[in-house]
């Protein structure tokens, strides 16, 4: 309810007396133009240095830090509510509704007097008052009569994650941000991702007055690239990430001597979790990565390693104890020109951009004009050269490999 002050005020307005000019358009540039500029930036009160209760209402700032956004003196009160003049805690001010009441926030300043405004200046006459009523209940809009309004809540202007690729076992932290402050009651951020890989919340609270919350979820197993959703009425925000920890770890495919049945692949659990394998492929080729499928089995325990291939164990491939017997028909590729990719796949990844990367690779060759992708989607380089017969691919790095002896019995 407005105060006798007010009420009075638009009496006289409506009856048209003590007018000497016609009403302006309820728009924000009128507002600025004959409220706020002549009288709240006045002696720097709302603008640098000073920003009396914090607030700045410099024309290039005044309508982002009014509409939707909580007082610092009353943080329970939003200062402008679009379309709610009674509500707003700005017209109250220039109204003198509610000011014997202590303010409860806690502004950067020392200014904290519940007056009515504009403090020290001229009071505001019955058409000032009446064209900031109309602009608020028309919206609030900030830029003239067509102009955007302001949101009805606060969208989501940033969503970032502090790595992309944790190791399983890991948490990764989560950094969510709105381009206004969450009214009364807080805003609540829907999260949608594929659980089986992370476990995270369902939902998250920014709390009232505040625009950032930070959350940590925990990395399940290694995959491929995935997405982490969140979104609000307002806006949606991706981020895509994946989890590392499952590599390709040493490749034989080219022993002294015959290929069939002396091949083998190391693969190496980074992570300080056990790796069901079940969900896994070995895969290789030049061209794509469908030449060669291997579905693994079993669990590898966490930083130990598994060798794939064989069945045959002699001097010639190194007298590998084999993890999972398999014969790879067509044998692995090692003597084109073009560089061969050795990759784990997950099988229940979702597919990112039209495609599913994998979860590591290791190209061994000297180019990769058939543009194979890596883990993070891009096109992989070759990581190291081809070996000669009797030494294999040993990984070194994330995207490093050397010829080496063979070691598949070792896993550093």
């Amino acid at each position: 309810m407005r105060n006798t002050f007010i009420i009075a005020a638009l009496v006289v307005f409506t009856a048209g007396a003590c007018t000497t000019e016609e009403s302006a358009e309820p728009t924000f540039e009128a507002v600025v133009e004959k409220v706020i500029a002549p009288r709240c930036t006045f002696g720097s009160c709302h603008a640098q240095p000073t920003m009396a209760a914090d607030l700045d209402l410099t024309p290039e700032k005044a309508c982002d830090t009014l509409v939707n956004q909580p007082s610092c003196l009353f943080p329970d009160r939003m200062r402008i509510v679009p379309g709610a003049p009674e509500e707003s805690f700005f017209f109250h001010k220039l109204t003198g509704q509610g000011l014997h009441e202590t303010p409860t926030g806690s502004c950067s300043n020392e200014t904290k007097t519940n007056l009515i405004m504009p403090y020290g200046a001229s009071e505001l006459t019955p058409d000032e008052i009446d064209l900031v009523h109309n602009w608020i209940a028309a919206g609030a809009k900030c830029s003239g009569t067509g102009g955007p309004a302001r949101p009805t809540s606060p969208a989501i202007s940033s969503f970032t994650a502090n790595r992309p690729a944790p190791l399983a076992g890991e948490s990764i932290a989560f950094t969510l941000t709105l381009d206004q402050a969450a009214k009364d009651g807080g805003q609540t951020i829907e999260l949608e991702t594929d659980t089986s890989v992370l476990a995270a919340p369902l939902q998250v609270m920014v709390p009232a007055t505040l625009t950032t919350v930070k959350f940590e979820a925990f990395a399940l197993r290694p995959t491929s690239r995935f997405t982490v959703r969140a979104r609000t009425a307002e806006s949606t925000k991706e981020i895509v990430l994946r989890v590392a920890g499952l590599e390709v770890a040493e490749v034989m495919a080219d022993p002294i001597g015959t290929d069939d049945g002396t091949q083998w692949i190391k693969i190496r659990n980074r992570s300080v979790l056990p790796i069901d394998l079940t969900s896994y492929q070995l895969k290789a080729g030049e061209n794509n990565y469908s030449l060669v499928t291997v579905n693994l089995t079993g669990t590898l325990p966490a930083g130990s390693c598994a060798v794939i291939g064989g069945p045959a164990q002699t001097g010639s491939n190194g007298e590998p104890v084999f993890t999972q017997l398999h014969d790879f028909t067509p044998n692995l590729p090692h003597t084109g020109t073009q560089a061969a990719g050795i990759a784990l796949f997950d099988r229940n990844a979702a597919m990112v951009g039209g495609v599913v990367t994998p979860v590591d690779t290791m190209l061994v060759g000297a180019n990769n004009g058939a543009r194979l992708q890596g883990p993070d989607g891009e096109v992989a380089n070759p990581y190291c050269g081809t070996p000669v017969p009797g030494m294999s691919a040993l990984r070194t790095g994330a995207r490093t490999c050397v010829q080496a002896q063979m070691q598949p019995s070792s896993c550093n």
